[in-house]
């Protein structure tokens, strides 16, 4: 079961991982509560959703 939930949990860091590079190249405009979210913050996302994404499919291999 512990297995599953780390292979879960990182195809959907990767999931995300990939709709922040998808926003990157693409530009797209996100807009939250009326304010305009630079595309700059993507950076961040897309680092820090691969790296765990990354850290749980090797944790999920070792299990």
């Amino acid at each position: 079961m512990l297995k599953a939930a780390l292979y879960t949990s990182g195809i959907f860091f990767a999931m995300g991982a990939v709709a922040h590079a998808v926003r990157l190249v693409t530009g797209l405009e996100i807009v939250v509560g009326g304010f305009i979210v630079p595309v700059w913050m993507s950076f961040p996302g897309v680092l820090i959703a691969a790296l765990l994404a990354a850290w749980m499919l090797i944790a999920a291999q070792r299990a």
